[in-house]
């Protein structure tokens, strides 16, 4: 698909023809409406924000698009051109808004490895990277919001680990003193021996809880993990999942907005697994 690493091959693989957004009811599991056909090319990340705009990302366009009404009423990032500068991703991957509306993170991505925080307008403000004598973020995949604790979590893929960058840092620091307190900026790392990748992570606001999923690699299962946000026990596995047939590659996760249902996105095979939430 990108035979460069960063160019999307347009010519060869083209627009996606077919629907692309389902909204499907979760109890009868009917599809209910559907769109996007000839609009995406490879489209990967999709948020909804606490007004019930659609957020999404195109890894091929390098673009973040934002739909008010069925309507696209913000897109970050320029066409096709990938980049790592404050209007250019490369093969971006997840992006999350906060509750206010007024801030926007983009998990950027397969080329770079870096969070972009821009203002409800577009306008870039921060960026989050590891500090020099840590190991890069390696396909920062997934990203949430901990707004109680001012963290913003990063599914760091290839590492294995979830980083939590401190988002109560001021954005009008200049870039070389951001660049200088990177390690600042790291607030916590959680590694665990049988998260050997991790592919998607949701916070649950109610019951404090962070939810990831892991993908398979070599003789390791993928496997859902939950881990504590609580200060007393910050990180802890609490518990793990997986569907009674074992998970194929699940790539994505979000949860129902009554923190009562889990949901798993998997590419192989396609499918939709869901889960109860338990106390």
């Amino acid at each position: 698909s990108f035979p460069d690493g960063r160019h999307f091959d347009n010519p060869k693989f083209g627009v996606i023809p077919e629907n692309t957004v389902l909204t499907v009811n979760t109890r009868t599991r009917q599809i209910i409406e559907q769109w996007g056909n000839n609009t995406f090319y490879m489209a990967h990340g999709l948020a909804v924000d606490s007004v019930e705009n659609l957020w999404l990302t195109d890894v091929g366009m390098h673009q973040v698009f934002k739909y008010s009404n069925g309507e696209r009423v913000l897109t970050l990032g320029e066409s096709f051109v990938p980049g790592n500068d404050e209007s250019h991703f490369c093969k971006l991957t997840d992006v999350v808004v906060s509750n206010d509306g007024s801030k926007i993170y983009v998990a950027d991505g397969y080329c770079n490895a870096h969070i972009v925080k821009f203002d409800s307008k577009g306008n870039f403000l921060k960026e989050y990277a590891m500090p020099e004598d840590e190991q890069p973020l390696l396909i920062p995949h997934s990203i949430v919001l901990i707004e109680a604790l001012d963290l913003v979590c990063v599914a760091d893929r290839e590492n294995g680990r979830i980083v939590y960058f401190d988002d109560e840092i001021n954005d009008d620091d200049g870039d070389d003193e951001t660049n200088e307190n990177n390690q600042s900026q790291v607030k916590a790392i959680i590694d665990h021996p049988l998260m050997r990748t991790v592919y998607a992570i949701h916070y649950d606001p109610i019951k404090h809880r962070l939810y990831a999923v892991s993908g398979r690699l070599r003789q390791s299962y993928a496997m859902g993990f939950t881990l504590s946000v609580h200060p007393e026990s910050f990180g802890q596995i609490i518990t793990t999942w997986e569907p009674n047939d074992k998970f194929g590659d699940p790539h994505d996760l979000a949860l129902s907005a009554n923190g009562r249902s889990l949901y798993v996105g998997e590419i192989r095979p396609n499918r939709i697994d869901s889960f109860n939430v338990l106390n």
